[in-house]
């Protein structure tokens, strides 16, 4: 048995630009990416794209701001065009640009006033936009849909038009097509917008076909240039299947057949060709097949080990660096994983995590034969264990445990075996006015709330908050079984008022009234702790009837009124400043936190009638501590002793001096 492969067969230079455009923006993250319409009409390749979370979708009206759209290298319509514009949606153009150099003709002629004519499938993707660029059009299939176009719109004929092709418009019809036309249009311009590539592959499928036995056109049943081969491949070899990949493949239609050629469109990928010429080259040398064999065990006994993309494979690590991970598969490619397929863990150190030797189970992202490589994901494959312990954890209501990697306004996100979990900020059990990011690398536990897929996106949602206030009644228990006064607690402060702070304690709220914030007087609680601040208190008071706690933090060994009494006592004399003054006196500072009252009758020695005629705020006086109070904290001063203490000196020194005199 011969084997032969067209040599132009595979992916042509649109579609290989299409298919490098799509995976740089899948390595980039499937979350809000989409294209419009398949992006080649290949069902592999389709399989790939959807498992690896990109959306497929015919209404680009969906779409909103911050969404990333693929076009399709078929191209898209100018309806379509305006609207992507206007809705901030990220487009990334993959249209062949073949088709973008139609879309110029067509709308340059158009604009002058040409009718436009099209030769291909009227429902095809990459007709609709060559369509949409012209004010007046006609489509037609082959040569016979536009003879009969003639016919019944005569008009047409001596009107100024333009002819454009599909891009893999099948030859013999476009030849046919080209002499009806110089016969019948009269004022006329033909562009040949056929591909290059569609045109050498059509040839040489013919030439193919010539020689063949049978014939093996391999792509998908919805591509318009792999229908075109097989056109031109079944007008030359009666025996020719259409086949999208090695499973299809007629294998005792042809199993007697000398000569068998293979070709495919521009959409199949170049790994299943290889597949199919494997397998055809195999069955002829094994012996060990025949006939009467089923597909599954000819399959079994004719291919070598062959990775396809989306295959999930075991290999060997021989080699490992910061940026990717070098793996040996027993296969002719050597494969590699890069540091953002290797964990959802972007702080991950590779050669710290990963061992030459170690054996490695990852999944084929991309198989490029041209460079003998396979792109793999071994974060793929920890993600679907992860996902079945998520699924499990949401059926059985586990309770889970993660670090916190990520903290936005709308929540935080978790990982747990490889899969990111979001918590919503109002399942995250704190309050409102709480700061998530003191939560950042914490670990925290939760449930799986809901779990959902829609189109291949996995949908996940934790909540903290059943778990969290579990956590709050239990501690609340233990609290009110062990409180007792004096005993010291670490809080955090929850939320100031301008009485004072409320301080969580583990489950139980305590207020701590702003004169136990600070031995010196102060406006506002604000000016002491935040909210957020972690502080030690001490239970002061104890409501257990209406479960009320009463705080304080001020530390008793700091009192100033305690300190200054043990130092100072009734009738020393001391330094002091006025601070505010009263109809009956005047208060002055003695030291931080320590208040006297100097009262009207004692601001001097003779009738004060008001204060303000004696002293002024920030006046320093010397006055003598008349009354100290323990019990009411008040300390009673006198300038007025001062004054009198110092008359009675000067008497005393008068009489001394006079008597002195005398004695002279």
């Amino acid at each position: 048995m011969t084997i032969r492969v067209i040599e132009n067969a595979g992916f042509c230079f649109g579609v290989s630009r299409a298919i490098d455009l799509l995976n740089a923006e899948i390595e980039k993250g499937s979350e809000n990416l989409y294209t419009l319409g398949e992006i080649i009409h290949n069902p592999d390749i389709i399989k790939d794209v959807t498992d690896a979370g990109v959306r497929i979708i015919n209404d680009v009206s969906s779409l909103a701001h911050g969404d990333r759209l693929v076009v399709r290298a078929h191209g898209a319509t100018v309806s379509e065009t305006e609207l992507l514009e206007n809705t901030g949606v990220c487009v990334i153009d993959a249209t062949c640009p073949f088709v973008s150099k139609i879309h110029e003709i067509v709308k340059e002629r158009s604009d002058k006033g040409d009718v436009i004519l099209i030769g291909g499938n009227g429902m095809h993707p990459e007709v609709a936009g060559i369509k949409s660029r012209a004010a007046c059009s006609r489509v037609f299939s082959d040569s016979a849909e536009l003879e009969s176009l003639a016919e019944n719109e005569p008009e047409l004929l001596a009107k100024s038009t333009t002819f454009v092709w599909q891009t893999t418009f099948n030859l013999q019809e476009f030849d046919k097509c080209n002499k009806i036309i110089k016969k019948r249009f009269k004022n006329t311009k033909i562009y040949d917008t056929i591909c290059n590539a569609t045109e050498l592959r059509q040839k040489q499928t013919v030439e193919l076909a010539k020689i063949s036995d049978a014939m093996l056109v391999v792509g998908g049943k919805n591509s318009s240039n792999t229908n075109k081969l097989y056109d031109v491949a079944k007008r030359f070899c009666e025996n020719t299947f259409f086949v999208e990949n090695v499973k299809e493949i007629p294998i005792k239609l042809i199993y007697n057949s000398k000569n068998i050629g293979i070709a495919a469109g521009a959409s199949t990928p170049h790994r299943i060709i290889e597949e199919v010429k494997q397998f055809m080259s195999e069955l002829t040398n094994n012996t060990t097949v025949n006939e009467d064999m089923t597909f599954e065990e000819m399959l079994e006994n004719s291919l070598k080990k062959v990775i396809t993309t989306g295959d999930r494979v075991k290999g060997i690590v021989v080699g490992v660096n910061p940026a990717e991970v070098k793996v040996d598969l027993g296969t002719k490619q050597s494969g590699f994983i890069t540091k953002d397929n290797f964990s959802a863990d972007p702080s991950i150190d590779l050669t710290t995590a990963v061992n030459i030797g170690d054996e490695i189970d990852c999944v084929a992202l991309r198989v490029n034969d041209i460079e003998g490589t396979i792109a793999l994901s071994k974060k793929r494959v920890d993600s679907m264990k992860g996902y079945e312990t998520i699924e499990k954890a949401y059926e059985e209501k586990a309770v889970l445990e993660a670090e916190v990697k990520e903290v936005s306004e709308g929540g935080l996100v978790v990982i747990v075996n490889n899969v990111r979990v979001f918590i919503p900020k109002s399942l995250s059990g704190r309050p409102v006015s709480f700061d998530l990011n003191t939560l950042k690398g914490e670990t925290v536990q939760f449930n799986i709330i809901e779990f959902s897929q829609n189109r291949g996106r996995k949908k996940i949602i934790g909540s903290m908050k059943a778990i969290e206030s579990e956590k709050r009644k239990a501690a609340r228990k233990a609290f009110w079984e062990t409180v007792e006064v004096g005993k010291r607690y670490e809080g955090t402060v929850k939320s100031l008022t301008t009485f004072g702070a409320f301080v969580d304690l583990g489950g139980v709220d305590g207020l701590l009234h702003i004169t136990e914030l600070s031995w010196k007087k102060i406006g506002h609680p604000g000016d002491v702790v935040n909210v957020g601040d972690k502080i030690s208190v001490y239970v002061k008071a104890i409501d257990a009837e209406n479960k009320k706690i009463s705080l304080g933090y001020k530390d008793p060994d700091a009192d100033p009124f305690v300190l200054f009494t043990a130092n100072n006592s009734v009738g020393d004399k001391i330094k002091v400043k006025i601070v505010s003054i009263m109809p009956f006196g005047a208060f002055a500072n003695i030291t931080d936190g320590v208040d006297g009252l100097i009262h009207i009758s004692q601001l001097s020695d003779k009738r004060v009638n008001k204060p303000s005629d004696v002293v002024s705020v920030g006046d320093e006086v010397e006055v003598k501590i008349v009354d100290i109070n323990t019990e009411t904290r008040k300390i009673g001063l006198s300038m007025r002793a001062v004054i009198e203490e110092a008359n009675a000196a000067a008497e005393s020194a008068d009489v001394a001096y006079e008597s002195a005199s005398e004695a002279e």
